[in-house]
């Protein structure tokens, strides 16, 4: 099943492409009575704006869900003859993997996925999950991956081929996906989107081919890997952080715990606050209370007051001291944040008698 598409400028075109592909819009642009002529390819053209090759991609892909059966097979005829119309192509695609039932759909979503695979490799659509996976045909996955590993045999230097196979591979065999990400940041040092891709990577699979026992050091390891591929100043001062919260999140507790001692050592402004939270949060996780307790108050120490002053106090812990009943060190941490966060003086003044008359505040999205 292909992924929708939820991105507002997605949305907007989708919109847009029903509004201006609508009878109604028909009449309304040329008069009256509606004016016979060819139909255009496809809804995008309707409303003559050209779209990025990826959003227009996926459009296609999303658009062929309410394709009625016989368009399909009129395009299916256009393909045969014209073998480059690619949006007819990736139509067909999209109508196969939103209605396909029958083995005849199975083989036909086969076989235009593999011609653009092997065909324009380069092509933004290669990316998306509807061709990367065929539902209920394992043979044709295996033919998917065999293209792939050719592709980067032949094509290994065509930087647009390099980015649509790490997308592949990125499930499929992370320690080529790895290797890839190395050729990209190389063509594009700059470019942050890989050092964060090789962090998605590392905290979903770990260093590919990597057996260590220690889950800290692997974490370790991986964060100066992905140290050694970020360059933006800013960037390298926030990875720790960003990294201990994705281990978190992912229940990697070690982890989360050696990267944000790690951070605790940045300049980052927001650190002491985030270190301090992660760490207070493992030990909540691993049964330590009075851990988790040293963890909150040392997060507004005074290390942590210019990021406060601005931004407000982290709650997080907070509130999951709070549901484990440790109400007074809760009151204690807001009563420092008082001297920390002026601007919040009054909202904290009514935390805090909240909880002191036993009930529980509502902290909304303030340092979540």
């Amino acid at each position: 099943m292909l992924n929708k598409p939820f991105t507002i400028m997605v949305v907007a075109v989708l919109l847009a492409v029903t509004i201006a592909a609508s009878p109604a819009a028909a009449q309304r642009q040329h008069g009256s009575t509606p004016v016979s002529r060819t139909p255009a390819v496809n809804p995008l053209d309707a409303i003559g704006i050209s779209q990025p090759e990826s959003i227009r991609s996926i459009l296609l892909l999303y658009l062929a869900k309410s394709l009625p059966k016989a368009k399909a097979a009129q395009l299916e005829n256009e393909v045969r003859d014209h073998p480059e119309n690619i949006d007819s192509r990736l139509s067909l695609i999209g109508y196969y993997s939103w209605n396909g039932k029958t083995a005849v759909d199975r083989q036909r979503l086969r076989t235009h996925v593999l011609w653009m695979i092997e065909n324009h490799p380069e092509h933004a659509a290669t990316a998306e999950p509807a061709l990367r996976d065929l539902p209920d045909d394992p043979e044709g996955n295996v033919e998917i991956l065999k293209l792939w590993t050719r592709n980067l045999e032949t094509r290994g230097d065509d930087f647009n081929v390099l980015k649509n196979a790490e997308k592949f591979f990125f499930s499929k065999d992370p320690g080529v996906a790895e290797k890839i990400l190395t050729r990209l940041h190389q063509k594009e040092p700059a470019n942050r989107e890989w050092p964060v891709e090789l962090c998605k990577l590392y905290t979903m699979f770990d260093i590919p081919g990597e057996e260590n026992a220690d889950p800290a050091q692997t974490a370790t390891e991986a964060y100066r890997r992905v140290l050694d591929m970020t360059l933006d100043p800013r960037s390298r001062q926030t990875l720790a952080g960003d990294m201990a919260e994705a281990d978190l999140k992912a229940g990697k507790l070690a982890g989360a715990a050696a990267l944000a001692k790690i951070y605790l050592l940045s300049p980052d402004r927001s650190a002491v606050q985030r270190a301090n939270t992660v760490l207070g949060r493992v030990a909540l996780r691993t049964g330590d209370t009075a851990g988790a307790k040293k963890y909150l108050l040392e997060s507004a120490e005074r290390g942590a007051a210019l990021y406060i002053s601005v931004a407000g106090p982290m709650l997080v812990l907070a509130k999951e001291l709070l549901d484990k009943g440790q109400r007074d060190v809760v009151v204690e941490y807001l009563q420092i944040c008082l001297t920390l966060w002026p601007h919040g003086e009054d909202v904290l003044h009514i935390w805090i008698s909240e909880i002191q008359n036993g009930r529980t505040p509502d902290f909304g999205n303030i340092g979540n």
